[in-house]
């Protein structure tokens, strides 16, 4: 007879909350973006406050609002003296509107795919998206969206601009570049180089304004495409391929490393920039992630990692092709390869 109980069969190392905690993680996620819809950082970046202060300001029940005041502060986002409660550190950086490294605009977008997550079942069932539309933004929304990849951009183009040396190259294309950071501060680190940001015309309006900021209108210009249905011109010695990778099937990605490939002159060097999956594929987790958002957004898009992009690259005529992790805390790989 099987021994049922239990408490015979008891390993000390498993964590008995494990199940429980990432079953109910998405309760934190939603206190996050109840907290950025009412605004509450940007309330609170002017002085601290009590909940009934604040529940008057946001229009909220004082109850409900206390309730996701108190969450916050085991999350590290507030902390709480007395009556009061105030932003840390963490929440003045990046979620008080008008900040340089604003990513309130993230924290909506995320909020915005949860519908498109709750079917994920249907989606893995199906082996097709939950959405009619992926990521279909207004005019507004777009602005939002960019400028939070942005402020969430610039810390990762500075370590890619320290990362690559382009010293001799002249003309840098980032294909789907959206803001533009990327071509921004490669071409400000690197004399003689210019470039283009190649994307859709919605988005190129922020790109535009993102450019006259950092004050790089002589060095970088928008190229208005679409990288499905366009060629990506001619005369590039760099052309970068930043978290685009997962959004598109095995086909379509082919096809945008070999449009890259003829867009080069010889001697230039793709680069391309993704939160891949290991050559196993057992993991990262954040990447697998990814592919699952993809799985729901969209009719191929899935995680990839760096062997079989880079595979494909050799496919189309890229030499000298190889990977590697950026340096922490960049959850990036980074592949590079030459057009003979």
């Amino acid at each position: 007879m099987s021994d049922t109980n239990p408490d015979n069969n008891w390993d000390d190392s498993l964590n008995p909350m494990a199940v429980m905690e990432i079953s109910s993680a998405y309760w934190s996620s939603f206190v996050m973006h109840t907290a950025n819809s009412l605004d509450v950082f940007t309330l609170l970046s002017e002085s601290p406050a009590s909940a009934e202060d604040l529940a008057a300001k946001c229009s909220a029940d004082v109850r409900g609002l206390e309730m996701i005041l108190i969450a916050l502060v085991p999350l590290g986002f507030l902390t709480k003296n007395g009556e009061l409660f105030q932003n840390t550190k963490l929440s003045d950086t990046f979620l008080v509107k008008g900040g340089p490294r604003y990513q309130g605009g993230i924290v909506s977008m995320f909020e915005s795919w949860v519908g498109a997550w709750s079917k994920l079942t249907d989606a893995v069932v199906n082996g097709a998206p939950v959405v009619e539309k992926q990521h279909d933004h207004g005019d507004e929304e777009t602005r939002t969206y960019i400028m939070g990849m942005l402020y969430r951009g610039i810390p990762q183009a500075d370590l890619l601009a320290e990362e690559v040396p382009l010293t001799g190259k002249k003309r840098m294309l980032d294909v789907g570049g959206g803001p533009g950071i990327f071509t921004i501060k490669m071409c400000q680190k690197y004399q003689g180089l210019t470039g283009d940001v190649f994307d859709l015309p919605q988005t190129l309006k922020v790109t535009r304004d993102i450019i006259s900021n950092f004050n790089a209108g002589d060095l970088v210009s928008t190229k208005q495409g679409s990288y499905l249905e366009d060629e990506f011109g001619e005369g590039y010695d760099v052309v970068l391929l930043s978290s685009m990778i997962n959004q598109e099937g095995p086909d379509v990605i082919k096809e945008i490393i070999r449009k890259s490939f003829d867009a080069m002159e010889s001697g230039g060097t793709i680069l391309i920039q993704e939160q891949f999956l290991t050559t196993q594929k057992d993991g990262p987790l954040l990447p697998v992630l990814i592919g699952l958002n993809q799985l729901v957004h969209t009719p191929a898009g899935r995680a990839y990692s760096a062997k079989e992009v880079s595979d494909m690259a050799a496919e189309v005529g890229f030499v000298d092709l190889s990977f590697r992790p950026l340096p922490d805390p960049s959850p990036f790989t980074l592949i590079t390869g030459v057009k003979p």
